[in-house]
């Protein structure tokens, strides 16, 4: 599996500068809101750490890759030297290359978003042909990317009350979801299909929540939604809720 290739620094006001822009106004093709929004989130956000890795690349891909499957199997109690038994290192080199947990954590959320292919399912957003097919885009990407990702998810949930680092990082990414859905509400309201008694801030609040991980846990997990019927009544749901059309 290749690694994803590093980033130059992005400041965190670049960042929100970038998603300040996204405000409503007459569209023509695809939304600049939108697209701003994808490049930030995949660019500043997914990728967690541009530092270049320590040592060798291929022993770096291999500690990453068994951090990933005992993240499976283990959940929040996954432990430094677990990972270097299952990649074939030192506990010392565990640390040369990640310093210490939650460095390793936040990597290895950047490292699933690559190999998952984030951005491929983001870029689908994009290109849709108006802001309603947007928005039933994105929450086929929460039905298709969520399981994929909450094994680590819950990890990071879990470890956020002992380090602020990962406490920031999942606010940011949460922060980074928000403005990406507000800029598909911003675009169906542009496009004239917000329906009445919505504001685009009120509806992307909504639009987000019902999206959120916990709600989705509860009707794939407690509910025992399948992935397509998560997708088919969620898009329903906000649909009838929010367009004019629905």
């Amino acid at each position: 599996m290749t690694r994803a290739p590093a980033l130059g620094p992005m400041s965190r006001a670049w960042a929100g500068e970038r998603a300040a822009r996204m405000v409503p106004g007459r569209l023509r093709g695809k939304p600049p809101g939108l697209h701003h929004v994808k490049f930030t989130v995949c660019a500043k956000l997914y990728i967690v750490s541009s530092a270049k890795p320590y040592g060798d690349p291929d022993t770096h891909e291999r500690m990453l890759q068994a951090a990933w499957e005992l993240a499976l199997e283990q959940g929040p109690s996954l432990r430094l030297a677990d990972v270097a038994a299952r990649a074939g290192v030192s506990r010392q080199a565990m640390y040369l290359h990640f310093g210490d947990r939650a460095k390793l954590l936040l990597e290895l959320l950047a490292w699933g978003d690559k190999a998952f292919k984030l951005g491929d399912l983001l870029a689908q957003v994009t290109a849709a042909r108006s802001g309603v097919e947007a928005l039933e885009r994105m929450v086929q990407v929460h039905a298709a990317y969520s399981p994929r990702i909450d094994a680590l998810a819950r990890t990071l949930e879990a470890h956020q009350h002992q380090d602020p680092a990962v406490a920031a990082a999942l606010r940011d990414r949460l922060d980074f979801r928000r403005a990406a859905h507000r800029a598909v509400i911003a675009r169906i309201a542009a496009e004239g299909d917000l329906a009445d008694g919505w504001t685009i801030d009120t509806a992307a609040d909504l639009f987000f929540a019902v999206t959120l991980a916990t709600p989705w846990r509860e009707l794939t997990g407690t509910c025992g939604w399948s992935a397509r019927q998560y997708a088919e009544r969620m898009s329903q749901f906000l649909r009838r809720a929010l367009i004019t059309r629905p």
